[in-house]
């Protein structure tokens, strides 16, 4: 099975300091740097600027390009994407011998964490010849969305996390049902409905939420038997919330260890006459079935951001409680 190769730290083109400078950039910026722009440009944004509903559509990634001149600066970025030939003398000076010897003949993924500046992570994607560039990406651009996203997220939550975790609240879930999400200071907790397993955290400014719906039996992972228990759901207990069945983006990722549907798009509540982005894992763990979605309300502002923190929220969940955590 085809893996991405993991490097250690590769500080290059710095002076030593007694200390590493931060990155810089915003969250969701993916910077491409790459000679070969001209090349393999229709590739890229297809593979990260697909649009995503929120209801209105925005990029999976915004993109910051620029050529191997513009290292210098384009280095200290908080994500980063090398596009190479293994003829490159920049990816040569990253990879080192490695280059010579790629994990999958024509073609090469390494992942880096902190290669120059702090909370920075750079993939490097490299094909044997120039040629190969387009079709090697398009063979690996799932790989590619998949690690992006990971990192993305990761990120974002160290940002959602900054200020600690409710201590008490996380406390609370884990001793009383089993298991636990952190909960982020400032949010609250409604468990008004745990009879009937449901409950949810909450903020505001801008409104965000994250549901957690079990089961103790398992569920055929289904994408429209899912959306129908979501409806069921947030109908009940959301006031009438529903899902736009024609603005939804379905995929399988691996969560704990386990087969995991994943469904983003747009909920939608007529009676209101509001809406916004939701995203949900539904997952079968030791003979139990969860939900956990996350949903953003914040009418005429971007929301792709805020619905990827409560991915990032929903990704801290954990299915056992161990007394002793805090």
């Amino acid at each position: 099975m085809s893996r991405v190769r993991f490097l250690f730290p590769v500080l290059i083109f710095l002076s030593c300091t007694s200390q590493v400078p931060r990155s810089l950039g915003r969250l969701r910026e993916v910077t491409v740097i790459t000679d070969h722009w001209n090349d393999v440009d229709e590739t890229v944004e297809a593979m990260l600027s697909r649009p995503v509903r929120t209801p209105q559509p925005e990029p999976e990634f915004q993109l910051r390009v620029g050529g191997f001149e513009r290292f210098t600066a384009l280095s200290r970025l908080r994500l980063i994407l090398v596009i190479a030939t293994s003829g490159d003398t920049l990816v040569r000076r990253i990879i080192g011998t490695r280059i010579d010897s790629l994990p999958e003949g024509d073609f090469g993924l390494f992942k880096i964490p902190n290669a120059w500046v702090e909370n920075q992570w750079v993939l490097v994607f490299v094909a044997r010849e120039r040629e190969q560039l387009v079709p090697g990406l398009e063979l690996y651009s799932r790989r590619i969305l998949r690690t992006l996203t990971e990192l993305t997220l990761q990120q974002m939550n160290r940002a959602t996390y900054l200020r600690g975790i409710n201590k008490d609240l996380t406390r609370k879930l884990g001793e009383r049902f089993g298991w636990a999400i952190d909960v982020p200071l400032n949010w609250l907790l409604q468990d008004k409905d745990s009879v009937d397993h449901f409950i949810y955290i909450f903020s505001h400014f801008p409104d965000r939420s994250v549901f957690i719906y079990w089961q103790d039996t398992i569920l055929e992972l289904n994408p429209d038997t899912l959306l129908a228990l979501r409806d069921r759901l947030t109908g009940s207990f959301y006031n009438g919330d529903s899902v736009d069945r024609g603005a939804t983006l379905v995929d399988t990722v691996e969560f704990l260890g386990v087969p995991t549907l994943r469904v983003r798009g747009v909920w939608q509540n007529r009676k209101e006459v509001i809406g916004g982005p939701f995203v949900f894992y539904a997952f079968n763990y030791q003979n139990r079935f969860f939900m956990l979605d996350g949903v953003v309300y914040n009418p005429g502002e971007k929301k792709l951001s805020n619905l990827l923190q409560v991915e990032g929220i929903i990704r801290t969940f954990v299915p056992g409680w161990t007394s002793g955590r805090f």
